[in-house]
């Protein structure tokens, strides 16, 4: 008996099957048109640029090794608020692929801001231009100058140790070294034997690669450093608290007070740049600085000397040098991010702001039968 009614509804199941088969297929086909229609060629990742490496065990440090060290970064600030110099530093940079590196004009005078000028390669889209970085109680100019408040933020979020003696632009030097709580090496410094300043800063990354090198290469102290601050960039005279953030949301500038990897806003300025206004946010953990810059609008469609990459599950756009400028547009807003610190903590950085999703799977499916639709459409 159960043979008969399997003889007469096996047609019938085959037929469902075959349907079921047909639309499974359907629906795979058009996620992956829809997908790529919508992305384009797949691009590698930012995060994929290092290679892992093995962290090695904490080194064991004496309390004394502490004390000097933080005793000689303390007296580095010092130094960067009282010496008067004026020189070229030299900034390198080091990826998975590439390496690119450019030379900035410092000058500083007692009591006042560092200012730097000539700085090549930090990119943001829409010809917007980045005037001469002008340093504020929270931000400074150089790679290498050192405030308060970062060695506040470094004491928090990094162990600090002197680590010997050594030499960088032809002068003696004592070596700090800035490590992670899990004892992997963050950065050295050389501070000047005589003056206290910061001569030289390797940065590491957490796999223990060499990132990011800042060296001056012609220093000269003393005597009057001059240049005038330029008058473009409208600072905070502090660090912006709660009802400041909450006035710039109003005013359409969403800025968060923290970002990942420990970074936390220190600083805001205003410039102008094509007509429109350009927002900048400052944060730190007191070693790398990260830039957020904001500008009202939509990011356009050709961006000369940008290419589309993804960080995760969002797509961007990366500019030169090695890929450190990101930008893209969301809700409005064009965000391009520019940041000294490692690469993983730029992308993570980068997927915590505001982003236009892609519509999902059933998005990419919808926009794939309507691609296999215009096969058909005699009109098409």
């Amino acid at each position: 008996m159960i043979w008969f009614y399997w003889r007469r509804a096996r047609f019938g199941v085959l037929v469902t099957s075959i349907a079921l088969v047909s639309i499974v297929s359907l629906f795979v086909v058009a996620n992956a048109i829809g997908d790529k229609s919508q992305h384009g060629p797949t691009r590698r990742t930012l995060a994929s640029r290092f290679g892992a490496k093995a962290k090695s065990e904490a080194p064991k440090v004496s309390l004394a090794e502490i004390h000097r060290g933080t005793i000689l970064l303390d007296g580095a600030v010092s130094a960067c608020r009282s010496v008067n110099y004026r020189g070229t530093q030299m900034i390198a940079w080091w990826g998975q692929d590439a390496s690119t590196a450019y030379l900035i004009q410092v000058w500083h005078s007692s009591g006042e801001p560092e200012v730097a000028d000539g700085a090549v390669g930090a990119q943001i889209p829409n010809a917007m231009s980045r005037p001469a970085t002008i340093a504020t109680d929270h931000a400074t100019a150089g790679v290498l100058s050192l405030s308060d408040w970062m060695l506040s933020r470094l004491r928090l979020n990094y162990l600090i140790e002197y680590a010997g003696s050594g030499t960088a632009d032809d002068r003696s030097a004592q070596i700090v070294a800035v490590r992670r709580h899990d004892g992997s090496l963050a950065a050295r410094y050389w501070l000047d034997r005589v003056t206290g300043l910061p001569l030289r800063r390797e940065m590491f990354d957490a796999g223990g690669h060499l990132v990011n090198e800042g060296a001056f290469i012609d220093l000269k102290l003393g005597g009057d450093p001059d240049p005038e601050p330029s008058p473009a960039v409208q600072a905070w005279s502090g660090k912006p608290n709660r009802p400041d953030l909450i006035l710039l949301e109003q005013q359409g500038w969403p800025v968060p007070a923290t970002v990942a990897g420990d970074m936390t806003l220190v600083g805001v300025s205003r410039t102008k740049a094509g007509g429109s206004q350009v927002l900048d946010a400052s944060y730190s953990d007191g070693l790398s600085v990260v830039s957020i810059f904001l500008q009202h609008g939509v990011l356009a469609r050709a961006l000369p000397g940008w290419e589309k990459t993804r960080v995760g599950n969002v797509s961007v756009y990366s500019g030169a040098p090695d890929e450190r400028s990101l930008t893209w547009s969301a809700g409005g807003i064009v965000y391009t991010v520019i940041s000294d610190a490692p690469q993983p903590t730029v992308d993570r950085i980068v997927l915590q702001l505001p982003h236009d999703r892609d519509a999902g799977v059933w998005g990419r499916v919808r926009r794939g039968l309507k691609r296999i639709g215009s096969w058909f459409d005699p009109f098409g």
